[in-house]
């Protein structure tokens, strides 16, 4: 049996319905089962009720982990990895930060949350995956396609830094392969599309005009929006951390856990183009090249024996 804790997310609904593909035993810890809209058993639990957490995750082999960005992330991942300990969950497969940022001082308190929910799962001896994605083009569905579909302009924080994101179906499709896999092992992986990408390459595919604000306006627009000021220390964080390069190199995990490539921006863009276009009709991604090749970063990876 495989358990699901963040099955109604990005990430974890697409997870939910691969497994349910493959008719896999599946069972999705909720808080509320009644209006989890997924295609496998829903149970109810809460990360913050460590007792229910027990009870659902009795029986269970594996457990997906991906819990709620906030404040607080690394105490709910620490109660779920516990309660797998302690009812004899054999590997977990956890949804983490990217591998460049995730440190003690990491540059947010999620990385460093990600940091020592790792160390944890870890030191626990169970079997598992880290899955490392540092930047989901679904981002884009936020952060950029509603002031695009408006005025034609890509705003943010970014313009030429390269980022190497992934299709968080993608992420989901690597989740699937190893929780279907006859045994996890001891590894972490980073997960990233085909090549890195820059918010410029993605305003012209979308003959759209580009416009990088500064971090300190980036904050302030957000405020004006009325996010929390942990979340805009966290926004302003990871783009200040993001606009490093530090998140640059292409992997082939995708490849190597999923056997197919991973999905380029160019396919992102034309599935999703009713979001960011102005007009009815999807927009048509011209070929962007690719960016010169960046030296060599190390990507860390981080294991414990």
């Amino acid at each position: 049996m495989i358990a699901l804790l963040g099955a109604t997310g990005r990430i974890g609904r697409p997870v939910a319905h691969l497994l349910h593909e493959r008719g896999l035993p599946v069972r999705a810890l909720v808080r509320d089962p009644a209006t989890a809209g997924l295609p496998v058993p829903t149970v109810a639990a809460d990360l913050r009720d460590p007792a229910s957490l027990r009870a659902a995750l009795r029986g269970c082999e594996r457990l997906f982990l991906l819990t709620p960005h906030g404040r607080d992330q690394d105490l709910l991942e620490a109660a779920a990895i516990d309660a797998a300990i302690a009812v004899g969950v054999a590997g977990i497969v956890k949804i983490s930060g990217g591998a460049a940022s995730l440190s003690p001082n990491g540059p947010t308190s999620t990385a460093v949350g990600h940091w020592r929910s790792e160390g944890r799962i870890e030191d626990s001896g169970l079997e598992f995956a880290h899955l490392r994605p540092p930047f989901l083009m679904q981002n884009l569905l936020e952060q950029v396609a509603p002031v695009a579909r408006k005025t034609g302009v890509v705003v943010g924080p970014f313009a030429d830094e390269p980022i190497a994101m992934v299709d968080a179906e993608d992420v989901a499709a690597c989740a699937v392969a190893l929780l279907a896999a006859p045994t996890l092992g001891r590894a972490g992986y980073t997960i990233t599309g085909p090549r890195p990408v820059t918010h410029r390459e993605i305003a012209r595919a979308l003959n759209a005009r580009i416009v990088r604000l500064p971090l300190g306006v980036t904050a302030a627009a957000l405020r004006a929006r009325g996010e929390t000021p942990w979340a805009i220390d966290h926004a302003v964080r990871m783009a200040a951390f993001l606009r490093s390069g530090a998140a640059a190199a292409p992997t082939d995990a995708v490849r190597r856990l999923t056997g197919r490539p991973a999905v380029p921006i160019e396919q992102f863009l034309i599935r999703h183009g009713e979001a960011f276009s102005r007009r009815r009709s999807r927009p048509v991604p011209v070929p962007v090249p690719a960016p010169p090749s960046a030296p060599a970063r190390a990507t860390r990876e981080r294991f414990r024996p």
